[in-house]
């Protein structure tokens, strides 16, 4: 299992890969200390996922998760950062992130959240899923919800909740993207969803795993 850590604080990296080998003996970590250096490790180089910190010295915030995703479409990116701005971590997710993992965790929760992360789920931090779902009277959601997926819909939440687009979607199930835009529409309608961030935050909050 081949991870990227993308941090320009060496201490960190040192301690994240520390956490990361812990986790299981399967991960291989891959470091980058810039975007562009993560790029080229994407292009020479296929990740199960990429751990993105937000505050590198060159960019800062969602420019660095802009600019990683113009060099890589695909692959899936859980964000670190410092910062715990419910409106920053709704974009990143309304941007393809997978999930987002604050810095000021302890070990034991950077732990379980990159261990839920690896298993193919959508962590958030609780002060954003404390947040209320949506406008009273709109449909309320649970864990079944997601259940009641067709087994083509399983397919495209698990590459929407990865951050996918519905281009690279497409590609990967050899469907339309005509088609891709009906299963996403259909499955929005079903867990009670009305965007892509709602519904990484419902399977977060409900322990959604992604097959």
């Amino acid at each position: 299992m081949k991870l990227l850590l993308v941090d320009d604080h060496a201490l960190f990296r040192e301690a994240l890969r520390a956490l990361l080998e812990k986790i299981s003996p399967e991960v291989t970590v891959y470091e980058a200390a810039s975007v562009p250096a993560a790029i080229d490790e994407c292009r020479n180089t296929t990740f199960r996922m990429v751990l993105l910190d937000l505050g590198l010295v060159e960019s800062q915030g969602i420019q660095t998760l802009t600019q990683f995703r113009s060099g890589v479409s695909e692959v899936p990116v859980v964000v670190l950062s410092g910062e715990q701005d419910s409106n920053l971590i709704r974009d990143v997710i309304e941007l393809g992130a997978a999930g987002y993992i604050p810095k000021s965790h302890t070990s034991d929760q950077m732990i379980r959240a990159l261990r839920h992360a690896l298993a193919g789920g959508i962590y958030l931090p609780l002060d954003v899923l404390q947040q209320p779902d949506r406008a009273p009277g709109t449909a309320t959601s649970d864990t079944g919800r997601f259940r009641m997926l067709s087994p083509r819909q399983q397919q495209v939440a698990r590459l929407l909740l990865q951050g996918q687009a519905n281009k690279a979607i497409a590609r990967e199930l050899g469907l339309s993207e005509g088609t891709v835009k009906a299963h996403v529409s259909a499955i929005y309608q079903i867990i009670g969803a009305r965007n892509r961030v709602e519904a990484v935050t419902l399977a977060a909050k409900h322990g959604f795993i992604v097959m």
